[in-house]
Protein backbone atom coordinates (compact mmCIF):
# COMPACT_ATOMS: atom_id res chain seq x y z
CA UNK A 1 0.00 0.00 0.00
CA UNK A 2 1.27 3.42 -0.98
CA UNK A 3 2.03 5.43 2.22
CA UNK A 4 0.95 8.64 0.46
CA UNK A 5 -2.67 7.46 -0.04
CA UNK A 6 -3.90 8.23 3.54
CA UNK A 7 -2.50 11.77 3.43
CA UNK A 8 -4.08 12.32 0.00
CA UNK A 9 -7.48 11.18 1.31
CA UNK A 10 -7.20 13.56 4.28
CA UNK A 11 -6.31 16.46 1.97
CA UNK A 12 -9.23 15.58 -0.32
CA UNK A 13 -11.68 15.68 2.61
CA UNK A 14 -10.32 19.07 3.73
CA UNK A 15 -10.86 20.51 0.26
CA UNK A 16 -14.42 19.20 0.14
CA UNK A 17 -15.17 20.80 3.51
CA UNK A 18 -13.72 24.12 2.30
CA UNK A 19 -15.85 24.05 -0.86
CA UNK A 20 -18.93 23.13 1.15
CA UNK A 21 -18.68 26.00 3.61
CA UNK A 22 -17.02 28.60 1.40
CA UNK A 23 -19.36 31.44 0.39
CA UNK A 24 -18.81 33.89 -2.40
CA UNK A 25 -18.10 37.36 -1.08
CA UNK A 26 -20.83 39.93 -1.82
CA UNK A 27 -19.63 43.46 -2.64
CA UNK A 28 -20.76 46.05 -0.09
CA UNK A 29 -22.31 48.21 -2.84
CA UNK A 30 -24.83 45.41 -3.53
CA UNK A 31 -26.19 45.76 0.01
CA UNK A 32 -26.78 49.52 -0.03
CA UNK A 33 -30.04 49.53 -2.09
CA UNK A 34 -31.40 46.59 -0.08
CA UNK A 35 -30.74 48.53 3.14
CA UNK A 36 -33.01 51.35 1.94
CA UNK A 37 -35.64 48.81 0.84
CA UNK A 38 -35.64 47.29 4.34
CA UNK A 39 -35.95 50.78 5.83
CA UNK A 40 -39.00 51.44 3.67
CA UNK A 41 -40.50 48.11 4.76
CA UNK A 42 -39.97 49.09 8.40
CA UNK A 43 -41.74 52.38 7.72
CA UNK A 44 -44.73 50.60 6.16
CA UNK A 45 -45.06 48.11 9.00
CA UNK A 46 -44.78 50.90 11.59
CA UNK A 47 -47.51 52.81 9.72
CA UNK A 48 -49.84 49.87 10.39
CA UNK A 49 -49.02 50.03 14.08
CA UNK A 50 -49.64 53.78 14.14
CA UNK A 51 -53.06 53.23 12.55
CA UNK A 52 -53.94 50.61 15.19
CA UNK A 53 -53.00 53.17 17.86
CA UNK A 54 -55.21 55.76 16.02
CA UNK A 55 -52.18 58.00 15.33
CA UNK A 56 -53.22 58.71 11.77
CA UNK A 57 -50.91 61.68 11.15
CA UNK A 58 -47.88 59.53 11.92
CA UNK A 59 -49.25 56.64 9.86
CA UNK A 60 -49.68 58.87 6.79
CA UNK A 61 -46.21 60.37 7.27
CA UNK A 62 -44.65 56.90 7.39
CA UNK A 63 -46.38 55.84 4.16
CA UNK A 64 -44.95 58.97 2.49
CA UNK A 65 -41.50 58.15 3.92
CA UNK A 66 -41.80 54.62 2.52
CA UNK A 67 -42.65 56.06 -0.91
CA UNK A 68 -39.60 58.33 -0.80
CA UNK A 69 -37.31 55.46 0.22
CA UNK A 70 -38.81 53.34 -2.55
CA UNK A 71 -37.63 55.94 -5.05
CA UNK A 72 -34.17 56.09 -3.48
CA UNK A 73 -33.37 52.37 -3.54
CA UNK A 74 -34.02 51.98 -7.27
CA UNK A 75 -31.90 54.97 -8.19
CA UNK A 76 -29.08 53.78 -5.93
CA UNK A 77 -29.18 50.31 -7.49
CA UNK A 78 -28.83 51.78 -10.98
CA UNK A 79 -26.17 54.29 -9.94
CA UNK A 80 -24.06 51.68 -8.15
CA UNK A 81 -24.80 48.97 -10.74
CA UNK A 82 -26.09 46.86 -7.86
CA UNK A 83 -29.23 45.41 -9.46
CA UNK A 84 -29.96 41.84 -8.42
CA UNK A 85 -32.84 39.39 -8.55
CA UNK A 86 -32.88 39.28 -4.74
CA UNK A 87 -33.19 43.08 -4.61
CA UNK A 88 -36.02 43.07 -7.14
CA UNK A 89 -37.99 40.45 -5.17
CA UNK A 90 -37.39 42.27 -1.87
CA UNK A 91 -38.50 45.56 -3.42
CA UNK A 92 -41.70 44.00 -4.75
CA UNK A 93 -42.51 42.49 -1.33
CA UNK A 94 -41.86 45.83 0.38
CA UNK A 95 -44.08 47.65 -2.14
CA UNK A 96 -46.98 45.29 -1.47
CA UNK A 97 -46.74 45.84 2.28
CA UNK A 98 -46.09 49.59 2.12
CA UNK A 99 -48.51 50.57 -0.64
CA UNK A 100 -51.09 47.80 -0.48
CA UNK A 101 -51.48 46.43 3.02
CA UNK A 102 -50.60 49.55 5.06
CA UNK A 103 -52.97 52.01 3.26
CA UNK A 104 -55.76 49.40 3.27
CA UNK A 105 -55.44 48.88 7.03
CA UNK A 106 -55.23 52.65 7.68
CA UNK A 107 -58.33 53.44 5.62
CA UNK A 108 -60.25 50.53 7.16
CA UNK A 109 -59.52 51.50 10.76
CA UNK A 110 -60.15 55.18 10.06
CA UNK A 111 -63.30 55.21 7.95
CA UNK A 112 -64.48 51.80 6.70
CA UNK A 113 -64.79 49.79 9.91
CA UNK A 114 -68.33 51.01 10.58
CA UNK A 115 -69.83 49.72 7.33
CA UNK A 116 -72.32 46.85 7.82
CA UNK A 117 -71.71 43.14 7.10
CA UNK A 118 -67.97 43.52 6.82
CA UNK A 119 -68.25 45.48 3.58
CA UNK A 120 -65.56 47.90 4.73
CA UNK A 121 -63.06 45.06 5.19
CA UNK A 122 -63.94 43.69 1.73
CA UNK A 123 -63.17 47.12 0.23
CA UNK A 124 -59.83 47.20 2.06
CA UNK A 125 -59.03 43.70 0.78
CA UNK A 126 -59.88 44.71 -2.79
CA UNK A 127 -57.46 47.63 -2.63
CA UNK A 128 -54.64 45.51 -1.17
CA UNK A 129 -55.20 42.74 -3.75
CA UNK A 130 -55.31 45.28 -6.58
CA UNK A 131 -51.90 46.54 -5.47
CA UNK A 132 -50.55 42.98 -5.47
CA UNK A 133 -51.93 42.33 -8.96
CA UNK A 134 -50.50 45.61 -10.23
CA UNK A 135 -47.03 44.73 -8.87
CA UNK A 136 -47.20 41.21 -10.32
CA UNK A 137 -48.08 42.63 -13.75
CA UNK A 138 -45.22 45.13 -13.47
CA UNK A 139 -42.74 42.35 -12.66
CA UNK A 140 -43.83 40.28 -15.66
CA UNK A 141 -43.45 43.25 -18.01
CA UNK A 142 -39.89 44.20 -16.99
CA UNK A 143 -38.27 42.15 -19.76
CA UNK A 144 -40.81 43.13 -22.44
CA UNK A 145 -39.30 45.31 -25.16
CA UNK A 146 -41.08 48.67 -25.53
CA UNK A 147 -40.60 51.65 -27.85
CA UNK A 148 -38.62 54.39 -26.12
CA UNK A 149 -41.57 56.80 -26.08
CA UNK A 150 -43.72 54.24 -24.20
CA UNK A 151 -41.22 54.09 -21.35
CA UNK A 152 -42.41 57.56 -20.33
CA UNK A 153 -45.71 56.03 -19.19
CA UNK A 154 -46.72 53.48 -16.56
CA UNK A 155 -49.48 50.97 -17.26
CA UNK A 156 -52.10 51.96 -14.72
CA UNK A 157 -51.47 53.95 -11.57
CA UNK A 158 -48.14 53.16 -9.84
CA UNK A 159 -48.40 51.54 -6.41
CA UNK A 160 -46.82 54.46 -4.44
CA UNK A 161 -49.13 56.96 -6.15
CA UNK A 162 -52.13 54.72 -5.42
CA UNK A 163 -51.21 54.49 -1.75
CA UNK A 164 -50.81 58.24 -1.34
CA UNK A 165 -53.96 59.02 -3.36
CA UNK A 166 -56.21 56.58 -1.52
CA UNK A 167 -55.35 58.40 1.73
CA UNK A 168 -56.70 61.71 0.37
CA UNK A 169 -59.91 61.52 2.49
CA UNK A 170 -57.71 61.33 5.60
CA UNK A 171 -55.76 64.40 4.52
CA UNK A 172 -58.98 66.38 4.11
CA UNK A 173 -60.33 65.20 7.45
CA UNK A 174 -57.12 65.92 9.36
CA UNK A 175 -56.93 69.39 7.82
CA UNK A 176 -60.48 70.07 9.03
CA UNK A 177 -61.72 70.93 5.54
CA UNK A 178 -64.46 68.28 5.42
CA UNK A 179 -65.90 65.81 7.90
CA UNK A 180 -65.37 62.94 5.49
CA UNK A 181 -66.02 60.20 8.03
CA UNK A 182 -69.74 61.01 7.93
CA UNK A 183 -69.85 59.45 4.44
CA UNK A 184 -68.27 55.97 4.81
CA UNK A 185 -70.00 54.73 1.65
CA UNK A 186 -68.37 57.54 -0.31
CA UNK A 187 -64.98 56.57 1.15
CA UNK A 188 -65.63 52.96 0.09
CA UNK A 189 -66.49 53.99 -3.49
CA UNK A 190 -63.41 56.20 -3.66
CA UNK A 191 -61.18 53.36 -2.41
CA UNK A 192 -62.64 50.98 -5.01
CA UNK A 193 -62.02 53.59 -7.72
CA UNK A 194 -58.35 53.80 -6.70
CA UNK A 195 -58.13 50.00 -6.78
CA UNK A 196 -59.58 50.02 -10.31
CA UNK A 197 -56.97 52.56 -11.43
CA UNK A 198 -54.18 50.34 -10.05
CA UNK A 199 -55.19 47.35 -12.18
CA UNK A 200 -56.25 49.39 -15.21
CA UNK A 201 -54.27 49.71 -18.42
CA UNK A 202 -54.62 53.50 -18.53
CA UNK A 203 -51.23 55.07 -19.43
CA UNK A 204 -49.95 57.15 -16.52
CA UNK A 205 -47.28 59.77 -17.14
CA UNK A 206 -44.06 58.96 -15.28
CA UNK A 207 -41.84 61.92 -16.21
CA UNK A 208 -38.79 59.67 -16.68
CA UNK A 209 -37.90 61.12 -20.07
CA UNK A 210 -38.64 64.78 -19.45
CA UNK A 211 -36.34 66.95 -21.52
CA UNK A 212 -35.30 64.16 -23.87
CA UNK A 213 -36.00 64.34 -27.58
CA UNK A 214 -38.15 61.45 -28.73
CA UNK A 215 -38.67 60.53 -32.38
CA UNK A 216 -41.43 58.03 -33.09
CA UNK A 217 -41.95 55.94 -36.20
CA UNK A 218 -44.30 58.46 -37.79
CA UNK A 219 -41.73 61.21 -37.33
CA UNK A 220 -43.49 62.96 -34.43
CA UNK A 221 -41.04 64.65 -32.10
CA UNK A 222 -41.34 65.53 -28.46
CA UNK A 223 -38.76 67.90 -27.09
CA UNK A 224 -40.15 67.81 -23.52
Amino acid sequence: MDPLLPSLEVEKRRRRRRLLFRQNKIPARMLVPNFFTILSLCAGLTAIRMAIELRYEMAIALVVVAALLDGVDGRLARALKAQSKFGAELDSLADFVNFGVAPAVIVFIWGLGGLPRGFGWIVALVFALATGLRLARFNTMIDVEKPKWQSEFFTGMPAPAGAITVLLPLYLDLLGLFDVRNWPWLIALYTLAMAALLVSTIPTFSGKLLGERLICRDGWQNRG
